[in-house]
């Protein structure tokens, strides 16, 4: 009779966990809530206003002493151009002066120490595009030696990319009531939510060393940039709970 009992017992047990195994699934059922997902992207379309100004100084000298001194002297020369029109000087970053040496090398002969060559970087902020065309020949004057090309920024951005979400956000929910209302059906609560905001960058505007130098000699000389309307964009994908 014991043994009898014991195997009942188990078939006893086997048949809960299969219950409470068939609940599980069954309240799991009941608890998915509809869903609808959309996915949209905003546009907002603004004019840059700041410009983002590289370019270093150099110095080729017989030694090392005078040709960090010959650079430091551009450097400040142009520093002071800079801030002369209107740049403040936390937009205003100056690396410290390199001295390497210069060599010459010839086949079949040891290399030749011919001189030096010290050099510093700048970057400069300029929160007044409309300065831009005079300041590269003015910066190739007050001793620059090189420009990089310029690139191009929005003190306002967050609110640009704002503006987008938001767009894109409305974008979403009209496509997705769009898709519901031939169901009879709308949109409810959002249960999750995907940004993913970027804009691409005006072209870059390049100088040239020997045409800057050539301009910058001419009076009035200054290259026209038209940095023109950009679009900044903002991508949405978004999941909401459908009633």
């Amino acid at each position: 009779m014991q043994k009898l009992t014991i195997k009942h017992s188990a078939v006893t047990l086997l048949c809960c966990v299969l219950s409470i195994g068939l609940y599980a699934a069954s309240a799991q059922a009941e608890d998915q809530t509809p869903q609808v997902s959309s996915s949209a992207t905003g546009v907002i379309e603004a004019t840059p206003d700041i410009a983002i100004m590289n370019g270093k100084v150099m110095v080729q000298e017989e030694t090392p002493e005078k040709a960090v001194s010959e650079a430091r002297i551009k450097l400040d020369n142009v520093i002071r151009y800079i801030k002369s029109e209107g740049v403040k000087a936390e937009d205003l970053q100056a690396a410290q002066v390199l001295v390497n040496p210069i060599w010459h090398y010839q086949k079949d002969k040891p290399r030749q120490l011919t001189g030096y060559q010290a050099y510093a970087d700048f970057t400069a902020k300029v929160r007044d595009v409309r300065k831009l065309s005079a300041l590269y020949g003015g910066l190739i004057k007050a001793g620059v030696t090189e420009l990089n090309p310029t690139s191009f920024d929005f003190s306002l951005r967050e609110d640009l990319e704002l503006q987008a979400i938001s767009k894109a956000v409305e974008l979403a929910k009209k496509k997705a009531e769009a898709g519901l209302k031939p169901l009879g059906q709308q949109v409810g609560d959002v249960l999750s939510m995907n940004v993913d905001t970027r804009w691409q960058q005006p072209p870059m505007y390049k100088t040239s060393r020997m045409v800057m130098s050539a301009e910058a000699d001419m009076v009035g000389a200054a290259p026209e940039v038209n940095i023109g309307n950009q679009a900044i964009q903002a991508t949405i994908s978004v999941t909401f709970e459908v009633k």
